[in-house]
């Protein structure tokens, strides 16, 4: 009897702490700074990041394989009202009575308000980045994304991702994560209406054509460094193809033909590197 008695109290306790952290969270405001000794910042900062399906399971999102089979991208946006019972099931682990329920219900809508805003500095804190104040005035009202799931994904860490509205204002970054080896998920304050893919950009390379065995490289203007017409090519010329490398004085040299003059060293870098490739994909079910 004794320890019911005890469990009873403690429970009573809980609950009490439990409604008065909640009320609490409803009245945080954006500019007060983050104390993660603070129990309303703590379970404020872990709901937002429950908003952005951190901690979701994974079948919860993708309940069947062939909704996300091998090399495939899909763009979905998340429907608030799923984050809304999202956040009452977690917020419903202190409730024991009606009234805890009833105190849950006048202040969820406000509690729900604070966690959008704090969303958008999710990602900035996991980077070590400051937070700007007016930044967070105002909170993410729909959030869009995407789930990619490609061998790209393991062998090129450094993808960078860049979502764009259907007027093309870029998207803020929400959330960029690896689920698995070959699964990443991006959310963004938005629905993307385009979304880009770009290679590492530390990956500068020589890049060229290979055409009927022997390798071409289209030329630029030196002025614009714009591409020139597809006939204003030279050939590469190949040092050792097993090795992949180039023969750079006799290259250079034909280069120098086609311009008919003498080419510096940054002006052969400029021919010759290759910028990160970048793909985009572009919604076709969404309003123009």
């Amino acid at each position: 009897m004794q320890a019911r008695n005890d469990w009873e109290n403690s429970s009573q306790a809980l609950r009490g702490h439990v409604r008065r952290v909640f009320g609490k969270l409803a009245t945080l405001t954006h500019d007060q700074p983050v104390n993660p000794d603070n129990h309303e910042d703590e379970l404020m900062a872990w709901l937002s990041e429950l908003c952005l399906l951190s901690n979701v399971p994974f079948h919860y999102l993708i309940p069947s394989e062939s909704i996300l089979p091998h090399d495939s991208i899909r763009l979905f946006y998340v429907n608030p009202n799923w984050l809304w019972a999202l956040v009452d099931g977690a917020c419903s682990l202190g409730r024991n009575a009606s009234l805890d329920l009833s105190h849950d219900q006048a202040l969820i809508e406000a509690v729900f308000t604070q966690i959008g805003k704090r969303m958008k500095a999710v990602r900035p804190l996991l980077q070590k980045k400051a937070v700007a104040a007016e930044d967070l005035q105002e909170g993410v009202r729909t959030i869009g994304g995407f789930i990619l799931r490609s061998p790209l994904v393991r062998g090129w860490r450094g993808l960078e991702f860049q979502a764009n509205s259907s007027e093309g204002k870029p998207l803020r970054a929400l959330r960029i994560e690896l689920l698995s080896d070959e699964v990443l998920i991006g959310l963004f304050d938005g629905v993307p209406y385009t979304l880009e893919i770009a290679q590492p950009p530390e990956g500068f390379y020589f890049g060229f054509n290979h055409i009927n065995g022997r390798f071409f490289k289209r030329l630029r203007s030196f002025e614009t460094g714009a591409l020139l017409a597809d006939t204003d090519t030279i050939e590469v010329a190949v040092q050792n193809e097993k090795r992949r490398t180039i023969d750079v004085c006799q290259t250079a040299k034909n280069m120098e033909v086609f311009f008919k003059k003498e080419i510096t060293s940054a002006e052969f870098a400029l021919q010759m590197i290759k910028t990160p490739y970048i793909g985009k994909v572009i919604r076709t079910d969404a309003d123009q």
